[in-house]
């Protein structure tokens, strides 16, 4: 396996949600202390941001709807982004009583589901890249959380150079241009900026 295409994986746009999550709790501890279940928050989001989603995707596939999980035709993408988006709304709601008590993890899922959205619409017309979509709301997350409680400097660094990396895997791969990775890292970055500090 290609390097290139090892990065594409591990650093998929599917895991994004659960890693920011992660962060955010364990860079900025007090934005959940209010909550006892975090673990269901967790088993929610696995299930609604990657086990349902793939499931689709894997009934999309055998309907021939959808050609491979790589959806290289960005008009393929739509489906499966729209019910993606669907599955995330229902972990929302699952767990939105919950959320009450952290303002900020119930913008980062509203953030993440409106970037599904903005992709799905999108992606009838242009292939944005969807992984740099979901790198990109990552980063957005660490600015607003820096921008709120400050210490994220080297995790946001970091997080910038995997960007990097992500965006010149897939450039290698010849999955996307130029235009479509800055453009899905400005897009996923600026709606988490957005949904956090904003609304």
């Amino acid at each position: 396996m290609r390097l290139s295409k090892l990065i594409s994986i591990i650093l998929h746009p599917i895991f994004m949600p659960i890693l920011a999550l992660y962060l955010s709790l364990r860079q900025v501890p007090s934005i959940g202390f209010a909550i006892t279940n975090q673990n269901y928050i967790y088993l929610v989001l696995i299930f609604s941001t990657v086990i349902l989603p793939l499931i689709s995707i894997f009934f999309l596939i055998k309907s021939g709807k959808v050609s491979s999980l790589e959806m290289s035709n960005h008009k393929e993408r739509s489906v499966p982004l729209f019910r993606t988006a669907l599955w995330m709304g229902l972990g929302y709601y699952l767990i939105e009583n919950i959320l009450i008590f952290s303002p900020i993890l119930k913008s980062e899922l509203l953030g993440t589901i409106i970037i599904m959205i903005i992709a799905a619409l999108i992606s009838k017309y242009w292939k944005i890249s969807l992984h740099m979509l979901g790198i990109g709301g990552l980063f957005g997350i660490l600015i607003s959380l820096n921008i709120l409680f400050g210490g994220m400097e080297q995790i946001m660094v970091l997080t910038l150079l995997l960007a990097g990396v992500l965006g010149i895997s897939r450039i290698n791969e010849k999955a996307h241009s130029y235009k479509q990775i800055y453009v899905g890292f400005i897009v996923g970055a600026s709606v988490e900026i957005i949904a956090i500090l904003l609304i």
